[in-house]
C-alpha cells in the first residue's frame, strides 16, 4: 500500500500530493497522450526562472548534454542522491518557489506553489514544512479547481486537499514515525520510509530512492549553473506489481505511469533544481511531469506562524500515520 501511495505521490510531487489525484483518476485520462521531450528548451526556460540575472539569452539555449556525456555508474548515482538528501535535512531553512508542469492528457498544464522548510529551533532536527499549490481552472473566472496546503510543526504534518471546494485532511505524526525508525536506525529502507512519512522535499527523494535504481550519471550546465543529472529506472520490486501475478509476464507499464526519473541536482548546493518524470516513446524518453523549483533561498530565518495549522470546520481528519508505521515493522 504505502508503494503505490509513493507512486501516487511522485506523480504531483511525491511525498506531498498524496491523494490528491488519485491512481485511479489518473487512470481515467484520455490515453492519447501529447508531451514534449526534457530536453525542451521550455523546460529549460522554467529551470532558469531563479533571478533576473539568471535568465538565458536566446543564443545560450543548449542542447540535451545530459546524453552526450552520459556515464553508467549506479555506485556514484546512489551516493549523489543520498549526500542530496542529507544536505536537505542540514540546511536551517528552505525557501523556493515551485512550477510543476504536467503533461498528461491533452492539454498540458501548470501548478504554481511556494515550499518552505525550517529546524524547530528548540529540539535542533526536527522539520517544520509549509507547501501550497494550486491547479489554476481554465474558465474564465479562473477559480482553483484545486488546492494542497501541507503543513508541519515538527509534531504533525497536515495534508489539506480541496477539490471543486470540497477538503479532505489527512494526519500522520512524525515523531510516532521517526521513533519508529530509530529502533533499528541502520536499515537503509527504515530511513527511507521514515523520511517519507516528514513529507516535503526529504519524503520526495526518499519515496523515489525507495522505488528506484539510479544507473547513470551526467553532467549539465543550464543559464550557467553547473547541475548533476541522475537517471533513474523503477526497481524490480516496484514492477512486479503490474505483472498481474505472473513473475514470468513481461512488465508493461500503464499510460500514466512513467518508465523513469531524472534528478538535476545543483552542484554547489546539491539542491535539486528539476525533476522530471519520463515516459518511453518508441527510442526516446518524454516528459510527463516536470517540477522546477527557483527562487532558492537557504538558511534564512522564516517565521513560526508559518508552520501553524487548524483543520476548516466541518472537516474531520484522517489519520494515517499507522500506514507508515506498519511498513517500519515490516522491515
Amino acid at each position: 500500500m504505502l508503494r503505490i501511495l509513493t507512486l501516487t505521490t511522485g506523480l504531483l510531487l511525491v511525498a506531498v500530493l498524496n491523494d490528491f489525484f488519485s491512481i485511479s483518476s489518473w487512470a481515467q485520462l484520455p490515453q492519447s497522450l501529447s508531451r514534449q521531450e526534457d530536453n525542451d528548451h521550455s523546460n529549460e526556460r522554467l529551470l532558469a526562472q531563479t533571478d533576473p540575472q539568471d535568465q538565458p539569452a536566446a543564443s545560450n539555449a543548449v542542447s540535451d548534454e545530459s546524453e552526450k556525456n552520459l556515464k553508467k555508474n549506479p555506485a556514484y548515482a546512489a551516493a549523489m542522491l543520498n549526500k542530496a538528501r542529507e544536505k536537505l535535512l542540514s540546511y536551517s531553512s528552505i525557501r523556493t518557489h515551485i512550477t510543476e508542469k504536467v503533461e498528461i492528457g491533452p492539454k498540458p498544464f501548470i501548478i504554481t506553489g511556494s515550499y518552505l522548510q525550517a529546524k524547530d529551533l528548540k529540539q535542533g532536527k526536527d522539520l517544520k514544512l509549509r507547501l501550497e499549490f494550486q491547479v489554476q481552472s481554465q474558465n474564465s473566472d479562473k477559480k482553483p479547481v484545486g488546492t494542497l496546503l501541507e503543513i508541519c510543526d515538527g509534531q504533525v504534518l497536515w495534508t489539506e486537499h480541496t477539490i471543486k471546494g470540497e477538503s479532505r485532511v489527512t494526519r500522520r505524526d512524525v515523531q510516532a514515525i521517526l521513533q519508529q525508525a530509530e529502533i533499528n536506525p541502520q536499515a537503509q529502507s527504515n530511513m527511507l520510509v521514515a523520511e517519507l512519512g516528514l513529507g516535503g522535499l526529504p519524503g520526495l527523494l526518499a519515496s523515489i530512492q525507495k522505488n528506484m535504481n539510479f544507473v547513470s550519471v551526467a553532467e549539465r550546465t543550464i543559464s550557467g549553473k553547473s547541475l548533476t543529472v541522475l537517471n533513474g529506472v523503477w526497481k524490480d520490486e516496484f514492477l512486479t506489481q503490474w505483472k498481474g501475478g505472473d513473475p514470468a509476464a513481461p512488465v508493461e507499464l500503464p499510460a500514466y505511469v512513467p518508465d523513469a526519473v531524472r534528478i538535476y541536482l545543483d552542484q554547489d548546493t546539491l539542491f535539486p533544481r528539476r525533476i522530471v518524470y519520463l515516459k518511453k516513446n518508441q527510442d526516446s524518453l518524454q516528459s510527463m511531469v516536470t517540477l522546477n523549483f527557483s527562487k532558492v533561498t537557504l538558511n534564512t530565518p522564516i517565521p513560526e506562524t508559518e508552520f501553524t495549522y487548524e483543520p476548516p470546520d466541518g472537516v474531520f481528519p484522517v489519520d494515517i500515520t499507522k500506514q507508515y508505521l506498519q511498513q517500519l515493522n515490516k522491515e
